[in-house]
């Protein structure tokens, strides 16, 4: 892929950043302790989210997604010494060949 259609990666790499920015922005906001809080702006975002992921379930749709959000990195950083622990797990459970090096699998180029 990054041999012949770089370009479209770097384009979703940039996209997927920003998405992380807002992301973090409507569904991750804290207060002045580092507390994660609700608020209007997250609300707002998670009715939406519902509509889309719970069609039929109403009103409850949107406290389900709002405190099921994920905490996402809002700068979008991959933690390659996470992703090199993770290989070694998948090897020690025989899920992936012993061979795979999980830092050839990273672009350390898309890797700040």
């Amino acid at each position: 892929m990054l041999e012949t259609r770089r370009a479209a990666v770097e384009k979703f790499v940039h996209a997927y950043h920003r998405g992380a920015v807002d992301y973090a922005a409507a569904l991750l906001p804290k207060d002045r302790s580092s507390k994660r809080i609700s608020d209007v702006k997250s609300k707002e975002a998670a009715t939406t989210i519902a509509r889309y992921v719970y069609p039929d379930r109403g009103t409850d749709a949107a406290a389900t997604v709002e405190f099921g959000a994920y905490y996402i990195d809002p700068q979008a950083r991959l933690d390659v010494a996470n992703v090199v622990r993770q290989a070694a797990w998948y090897k020690s459970q025989g899920l992936i060949d012993k061979a795979v090096d999980a830092r050839t699998v990273v672009e350390a180029s898309f890797v700040k």
